[in-house]
């Protein structure tokens, strides 16, 4: 199961990279963490990417620059949180994706129809939830 999630995540994420909208690996890496709603802070985000500080911070800026993240401050301190511009983005990202399966399940032999697309999103969310 690991083997072909890894294989259909791989192939998907190749297919769909243009919908980054130009956006390095990293930048993806750390876009995607803070968009989980855990609470982050620049140090807290090298931490969970395991980045250097050399790699981070200009990564960080520039995604900081094109407002995809935007840094807040509240009584706990400052945090990073998903700016609009970025949930635009993700959005294009999951509705080229969303394309993406689509368009490889009608290619499958034989075909994979919508109610079997429904089973696996089930399996796994089930084991995701039990994580």
């Amino acid at each position: 199961m690991i083997t072909a999630m890894s294989s259909v995540f791989d192939r998907m994420d190749a297919a769909t990279i243009a919908a980054w909208d130009g956006l390095t690996g990293l930048q993806i890496q750390l876009l995607r963490v803070v968009a989980t709603g855990m609470r982050v802070d620049r140090q807290s985000l090298g931490v969970w990417t395991r980045t250097s500080r050399g790699a981070l911070v200009p990564s960080l800026a520039a995604l900081l620059q094109r407002q995809v993240l935007e840094e807040q401050v509240d009584r706990e301190g400052p945090h990073l949180v998903v700016a609009p511009t970025g949930e635009a983005l993700l959005a294009r990202v999951h509705r080229a994706r969303t394309r993406w399966l689509r368009d490889a399940a009608a290619a499958a032999e034989p075909a994979v129809d919508e109610g079997e697309l429904r089973r696996a999103v089930e399996l796994l969310r089930r084991v995701a939830d039990g994580a």
